[in-house]
């Protein structure tokens, strides 16, 4: 064929000498020569491409062409048209593993982990596994959400199994191994900070006991001097819980008769019910009920399962719904505060955790109180109300900065597992609409006649250019 420049020119070149060649027409000659010739020569490479052109169908060509524009947005950096195309293409052929690697590439670098991981493996599956640049991209999906050990072995099988000298697997590899010991030496350190802590808790329980012993020997001398960190009804249960043991002789007499007299004696310092519904129920309850020992009315130092149990069934008859007719609904409410307190007292762990957890609060609201007085000249040292309202407060925030830390951990974890739940039904539903549709397009007449229009629109083509 000869070139279209060249033919053009000759034309001229006739027409300006009246059919007769000037020379120009001979140099021209020879230039078209030469050209047919190179052309001739080099025809061999470029006539075998149009050949494999012509076999393809008309789905493989459009496929062809979105993956190139796929591939153009992802260098461009313009990730969100490469994915895009990239799935437009595997409607087309949706076990094609390479513009699969291709997706995977695509959401990894748009942030889309999850995602990436899904094509990945999808990747995986559909090569076979014998193609080394899958597990790769497996790899690296996994490598971004913390899967280091996952990780790691997929850059092990390419290793070992299918390219020993696959660079982008041993620094894989090799960083892997790094995150992982990385993740080691962070959970020493924390489980060096929480030995610290519970060291903390010990010395604290250690010195809370050694206070109550040294609170013990004082009281011998007078029973009726008080502690500055309680009030009277604390006091109270306190003198109960210091009095002699009755001997095994008075406890067999009385056996039957003491927890009825204790959770009587109970349920008279505890009031009416409407007061302890009040109590349990005031403004801000489910942070102040945080702790249980508040709940339950008695000071944290009391470690004797039967005062804590008789405490609890009194408070229990006091609020329960069946009792309190007048008020069913904020008894019923009251009540579950109070089976939820007792549910962390049964707990022997919880119980020592709580227990610590109000003594650093006796100590932080006295530090307060302290600091408030020497601040104002109003405001007496001796005064222990004030000393006690400190001391509740510091102590309820410790609780409620806990509570908070746990709600925000919940928050965190619920937000998670939705948006992964939600890219989960986004892959499956894709996968089945890719799969719906290949299916729809392979069915029946329709490719054949698709195929065949292609085909007849090559050949009017090539009629057209030779005529």
């Amino acid at each position: 064929t000869l070139q279209p420049s060249l033919l053009r020119s000759l034309d001229r070149c006739r027409t300006q000498s009246s059919g007769q060649y000037c020379t120009c027409s001979v140099d021209l000659e020879r230039k078209m020569s030469s050209s047919d010739q190179a052309a001739t020569n080099g025809s061999g490479g470029s006539s075998g491409n149009k050949e494999a052109d012509d076999t393809r169908e008309e789905w493989e060509i459009r496929r062809d062409e979105l993956k190139a524009t796929g591939d153009g947005h992802f260098r461009s950096k313009a990730y969100q048209p490469a994915i895009q195309a990239y799935a437009d293409a595997l409607q087309l052929d949706p076990t094609n593993h390479i513009i699969l690697s291709n997706k995977s590439a695509a959401h990894l670098a748009n942030g889309e982990k999850s995602k990436a991981l899904h094509d990945a493996r999808k990747c995986v599956e559909h090569s076979d596994g014998k193609w080394s640049k899958g597990h790769t991209r497996l790899a690296a999906a996994m490598m971004s959400l913390g899967r280091y050990g996952e990780a790691a072995d997929a850059y092990s099988t390419v290793l070992n199994e299918l390219d020993p000298n696959n660079e982008v697997a041993k620094r894989g590899l090799e960083d892997c191994r790094k995150k992982e010991q990385q993740l080691r030496e962070e959970k020493e350190r924390e489980l060096r900070k929480m030995q610290e802590v519970l060291d903390q808790q010990k010395n604290a329980e250690k010195e809370a006991q050694e206070e109550k012993e040294t609170e013990t020997k004082n009281d011998n001398s007078d029973e009726g001097e008080e502690d500055d960190l309680l009030d009277d009804f604390f006091s109270e249960v306190e003198k109960a819980t210091e009095q002699p043991k009755p001997t095994k002789s008075t406890a067999d007499n009385d056996s039957g008769e003491e927890p009825t007299n204790r959770i009587k004696t109970q349920m008279n310092d505890l009031g009416t019910s409407q007061s302890q519904i009040d109590r349990l129920l005031q403004v801000n309850y489910e942070w102040k009920n945080l702790n249980p020992f508040y709940v339950l009315d008695i000071p944290h130092t009391i470690d004797d399962d039967s005062i804590i149990s008789a405490r609890y069934r009194a408070l229990s008859l006091l609020v329960h719904p069946d009792k309190c007719l007048d008020d069913p609904v904020r008894a019923k409410t009251a009540f579950e505060q109070v089976r939820k307190a007792m549910n962390q007292m049964n707990d022997v762990d919880k119980r020592k955790h709580v227990r610590a957890l109000i003594d650093e609060g006796m100590k932080q609201g006295k530090r307060d109180w302290k600091e408030e007085c020497s601040k104002s000249s109003n405001v007496h040292p001796d005064n222990k109300e004030g000393l006690a309202q400190a001391q509740s407060k510091a102590t309820m925030k410790i609780f409620a900065e806990i509570e908070q830390k746990r709600r925000e951990i919940e928050r965190r974890k619920r937000k998670f597992e939705q948006r992964e739940r939600a890219q989960e039904d986004d892959e499956k539903k894709k996968e089945t609409d890719e799969r719906r549709f290949h299916n729809e397009w392979r069915e029946g007449e329709r490719v054949d006649k698709r195929v065949g229009n292609w085909r007849d629109f090559q050949v009017d083509g090539k009629k057209k250019r030779t005529s």
